[in-house]
């Protein structure tokens, strides 16, 4: 019983535990598809039939003991695709890889016919186990060689040897990989040929993975530290056509991933080729950057902010036509309601902290578009593009399948066992503990086992690209809905009409192989370019390519390994619409020498060679910066230490943390010297702090001991005001967090007098308020000349998303009442707020409160007679409710008027929310165990169901596990019927937007505007208003981000700060950060402005359990 034993413990070991590293993954918005999918017309790409190609390649695997999915967890990963003209005679030809059956070479004959020629070639690439497939002209001499990966389950050494196929010239390989040192031995998937070192010959990147699958980490670790010959991936160096393998010397050291993609980039745009690996399991993705001295140096954390988890295919490719090359990595969650909640991961938090504790990135279950922002930093948007679920995903290709311009996306997927079915994996438990498993042979439980998990073939994925940073499913319209295991896949014009065709590889099916019908039905022009590059590149791979056209440009780094386990074309196909003139192609060699070509034709393939290219003088132009980073004009700078505490134990459904919001800073005179000071608030255990500034426009803390007395309190909003009258600041401090019980004494607020100096001591002029607060505002609203307060109330410590009661604290005489019940009961449940200011947004003579919170509409009260009123309604902002963080007034459009600025959640977020379809919140004891349940839910259909699967539900409600008996079962009941009578019962909250928005104020009212794109890419904690830049326009500065989520919701974290500069038109145009000086990629909580000594302006920028950072305009 050779292999029965290891059947039972390494399923059990492998299969179940390999699915519950992180959490319960689901999304809200599980529809993908933006918009009707039209059937009326004919569909962009025709499926060739394989009797009409000749094409008939099928990847077979056997299943059998030793390809079992356990042992041998890459066994269904599928094969590649390659594509290039061996002949030389203008059409390109295909090569598969399959993993036990033969590679096939098939030759294109024209019109889609295809003729097999691979046993006369010579490459059906002998034995072993065939992954990714390089076309490259290694030997430069004008024909395409063919690279093999080779990467089994127990091979010997020899089935494992990557294989090189020379080009003979007449259709004839012979195989050479010893005789130019590539013939490596390791557990090989993809290769990726680029050069490295700017020589202008092509050096070589290797993924190879460890030999096992599932192992601990420590075992990883070990795995480390070794940097065994077979395992690590492995850096070649051409030195004239013989490949010296440099890898540890180079600093591709400690590697022990499993890569299943390569790319290469530039990810600085120092003009040396990067390389970025996407790793399967826990191991982060590595960003290899290029040194310049034959030295990489690994960086992913310093240009990203998170990776997915189980990364597979990578393309890098320029999406938004900025000139900057973006990164779209794949995972595998399917956007499928019903199968999300059947094959989710279970929650596992110790887990994901031990993958973080051991160092490993942060990583999410979701296919990612990290946005190249131009200055070394990538925000990570594939939820706000909605291409974040395509379930078991493979290959990406960004390529213009349209013709119009821009990218689109092509991504394969499928796996032909459902191993992550939860049903299934307790129907494995159920047999392997039964007579039966020790009655059968091997082989029959090994059936019975691979028949206990369904088998569900699937459509790929095709994206048209919206321009604005979205993307529809076209994948009806298109034509490619056939269901399927699609595995590595390539583009190439294979009839050379000006389109892209598409090319995949299938598990158990025929190749696809599409012929794009564009040029049939729409008149869409495009141009190609075949580089004729240097002796030893001839296809001028690494070449940088500019187009320009009107007033758009069009970027691509020209490389063939794209996608997952395949190489394109070595042609670059650009899109272009209506144009019928390129006004400018601009190539920049590796070597830096570049070619220009002007007043190009659309609709022909233009040859560029590097023999004509030229030494350009490069002067570099260095534009001043709005901001320069100050942070140092802070002596003994304040950071912000977060203390631990765990919000989960308590509510485990919660959301976010409750815990961490802050610190918030406030600025005022606190010496009477005419200067700025702030002071910055602390987290529980430890003191705030007031920094003074000097005549140099630099800042120093100033003892304060009172505040050492009150570090049990967290501190959350804070406002300088003169309570007494005296002539000086005094100091109001809002008490909050969540860590506390309810009516704690850390919950009540602190009133602080200050001597005139900036020395502050407790005063008790101020009511009893033992809740958790969030901002403070000041403002006299009983026109008595002295200033009063509106105390923003956060939350009911574990009672989310209940609201503690907000205040409105009158000013009589230097003693602060409560006056909120008889003055302002309206303030009582009114919500949990966040923020709160004044501004006469009804153009009257009196200021209006607005206040916004979260799970809140946008709220404004008036002040009629002595008494606070809600007056919302005149303003129609019924349908506005949301998780906003943040509101300010100014007159951004410079007509006369206030207007009003908010920060929101943002739409690049695992939830999503509109009128049609609200996001929504029930909360109640449901199960009468005397904790508070939460669920959050969405409708699907037109029913409400939970956004939390069946595992993480039950560990709120236990009870749930009996009513359910199966991960079926649960998904397909509605909310109701999960919770029962007491739904009825339940506290219950609804948003309608998730956006950040400018409320204009106009002659008809406050009329809503979406803020640009970027402000839309994460949460938005903080709004600056000002003419930075002096030309008499208001501009916006917003800075934010939310890492503090719960481990299944990939944090918001894209925005590195964004300047959006106004103009008369009312358009709000955004600076990037290398332009505007401000990055801030960090867990923003707060930004305020400060007025600096010498005239400039200073924006504090305040992030969770980090340094405070200030900021200096350079325009005074």
């Amino acid at each position: 019983m050779k292999y029965k034993l290891s059947i039972i413990v390494v399923s059990v070991l492998g299969v179940f535990l390999s699915v519950t590293l992180i959490g319960c993954n689901d999304k809200v918005k599980t529809e993908i598809v933006k918009g009707e999918q039209q059937k009326d017309k004919a569909p962009l790409f025709k499926l060739v039939h394989p009797d009409s190609s000749g094409i008939t390649f099928m990847n077979h695997v056997e299943e059998n003991l030793k390809n079992y999915v356990v042992h041998f967890n890459y066994v269904y990963n599928g094969g590649g695709v390659a594509i290039g003209d061996i002949n030389n005679d203008g059409l390109s030809d295909i090569y598969f890889s399959g993993n036990e059956v033969s590679n096939k070479l098939y030759l294109n004959k024209g019109d889609f016919k295809f003729e097999d020629i691979t046993d006369s070639a010579g490459l059906n690439g002998g034995g072993g186990w065939h992954t990714g497939i390089n076309m490259i002209d290694i030997n430069h001499d004008g024909f395409l060689d063919i690279y093999i990966c080779r990467g089994g389950y127990k091979d010997t050494d020899e089935e494992r040897k990557n294989l090189l196929y020379i080009n003979d010239g007449n259709m004839k390989f012979s195989e050479q990989a010893e005789k130019y040192g590539l013939a490596d031995k390791g557990y090989s998937v993809q290769a990726m040929f680029f050069d490295m070192d700017n020589d202008n010959d092509l050096d070589m990147y290797l993924t190879n993975r460890p030999e096992l699958f599932f192992q601990t980490p420590d075992e990883i670790n070990k795995g480390e530290q070794e940097n065994n010959n077979l395992y690590r991936d492995k850096l070649f160096l051409n030195e004239n056509n013989k490949f010296e393998e440099i890898g540890l010397k180079a600093g591709i050291v400690n590697n022990y991933g499993y890569g299943l993609g390569v790319s290469s980039l530039d990810a600085n745009n120092d003009g040396l080729t990067d390389i970025y690996v996407t790793n399967d399991y826990e191991q982060s993705d590595y960003l290899y950057i290029n040194q310049g001295n034959g030295k990489f140096k690994e960086s992913i954390k310093k240009y990203t902010n998170h990776t997915s988890f189980y990364s597979m295919g990578i393309d890098v490719v320029d999406f938004n036509n900025d000139g900057f090359e973006d990164i779209l990595a794949l995972d595998m969650v399917s956007e499928n309601y019903v199968r999300s909640k059947t094959t989710m991961a279970s929650m596992n938090l110790e887990k994901y902290r031990e993958i973080m504790e051991r160092g490993y990135h942060s990583q999410y279950m979701h296919n990612m578009l990290h946005l190249n922002g131009g200055n070394g930093f990538y925000s990570e948007i594939g939820q706000m593009a909605g291409i974040a679920k395509t379930d078991w995903s493979w290959s990406c290709l960004g390529s213009d399948f349209d013709n119009d311009g821009y990218r689109d996306i092509f991504i394969s997927n499928g796996y032909r066992r459902d191993v992550t079915d939860k049903d299934a994996t307790k129907r494995f438990f159920n047999y392997i503990n039964s007579n039966e498993i020790k009655q059968n042979s091997d082989e029959q439980n090994l059936k019975n086992i691979l028949n206990l998990y369904p088998t569900t073939k699937l459509t790929n994925y095709i994206f048209q690209n919206n321009t604005d940073l979205t993307f529809n499913n076209k994948v009806v319209d298109w034509g490619l809905d056939q269901k399927s295991f699609s595995n590595g896949a390539a583009t190439a014009d294979l009839d050379n009409d000006g389109d892209l065709d598409l090319v995949v590889n299938n598990l158990e099916d025929i190749a696809f192989v599409y012929e794009n019908k564009l040029d049939e039905q729409q008149k869409q022009n495009y141009i190609k370019l075949s580089l004729e590059g240097p002796t030893k590149n001839p296809d001028g791979i690494g070449a940088k390519i500019e187009l320009k056209y009107k007033d758009k440009v069009q970027y691509h780094d020209f490389k063939v390994t794209r996608g997952y386990l395949s190489s394109v074309e070595p042609v670059i196909h650009f899109g272009l619409g209506e144009i019928n003139l390129v006004d400018q192609v601009r190539v920049v060699w590796p070597d830096k020498k570049v070619s220009l070509l002007r007043s190009i034709k659309a609709n022909q393939e233009v040859k560029i060679n590097y023999s004509e290219a030229t030494v350009e003088k490069i002067e570099e132009k260095k534009e001043q910066s709005l901001f320069a980073e100050s942070t140092g004009d802070i002596q003994s700078n304040f950071k912000h230490i977060e203390n631990n505490f765990d919000d989960y134990e308590q509510q485990i459904l919660l959301p976010h943390q409750m815990s961490k919001l802050g610190p918030f800073v406030t600025v005022g005179d606190v010496n009477g010297d005419g200067l700025d000071d702030f002071y910055i608030g602390g987290a529980s255990g430890q003191p705030g702090a007031i920094y003074t500034q000097n005549h140099l426009g630099k800042f120093k803390p100033l003892l304060n001991p009172v505040f050492k007395s009150d570090m049990g309190h967290e501190d959350m909003g804070a406002t300088f005001f003169d309570v007494d009258g005296d002539g000086d600041e005094d100091l109001y401090v809002v008490s909050g967090g969540s860590e506390n019980k309810i009516n704690s004494e850390l919950y009540q607020d602190r009133l602080y007098i200050n001597n005139g100096k900036g020395s502050f001591k407790h005063s008790e002029k101020l009511p009893i308020l033992k809740t958790s607060g969030s901002c403070v505002i000041k403002h006299d609203f009983d026109s008595d000349g002295d200033l009063d307060l509106f105390v923003g109330g956060r939350q009911v410590p574990g009672k989310y998303p209940s609201s503690a009661n907000s205040h409105w604290l009158r000013n009589d005489n230097g003693v602060l009442v409560d006056v909120t019940e008889s003055h302002a009961s309206v303030l009582q449940n009114l919500g949990m707020v966040t923020s709160a200011v004044w501004a006469n947004v009804d153009n009257d003579k009196a200021e209006e409160l607005i206040v916004v919170g979260e799970w809140m509409q946008i709220t404004i009260f008036k002040v009629k007679n002595g008494i606070l009123e809600n007056v919302t309604d005149s303003f129609n902002l019924g349908k506005t409710s949301g998780w906003w963080n943040k509101v300010v007034a100014a007159d951004y459009d410079k007509d006369g008027d206030v207007d009003l600025i908010l920060g929101n959640l943002g739409e690049n977020y695992k939830f999503t929310a509109s009128n049609d379809k609200p996001f929504y919140v029930f909360a109640n004891d449901f199960d009468s165990n005397g904790t508070n349940d939460i669920f959050l839910a969405k409708k699907l259909k037109n029913n409400l169901v939970p956004i939390r699967g069946k595992e993480c539900s039950s560990q709120q409600i236990p009870g749930l596990n009996k009513k359910f008996k199966t991960y079926e079962g649960f998904a397909k009941a509605d909310l109701p019927t999960i919770l029962g009578e007491k739904i009825t019962e339940a506290t219950r909250y609804e948003t309608q937007i998730f956006s950040s928005i400018i409320l204009e104020n106009t002659e008809q009212g406050l009329k809503m505007h979406r803020l640009p794109a970027e402000a839309q890419f994460s949460t938005v904690n903080g709004i600056v208003c000002n003419d930075f830049d002096n030309d008499g326009i208001q501009d916006i500065l917003l800075g934010g981000n939310k890492f503090e989520v719960e481990i299944e919701t990939t944090r918001a974290d894209a925005s590195p700060g964004f300047l959006f500069k106004g103009n008369l038109q009312k358009n709000l145009n955004m600076v990037s950060s290398s332009r505007s000086g401000f990055f801030v990629p960090y867990n923003v909580k707060d930004i305020q402005q400060i007025k600096i000594a010498n005239g400039q302006l200073g924006i504090l920028v305040t992030t969770n359990d980090d340094v405070l950072r200030l900021f200096k305009t350079t325009v005074l």
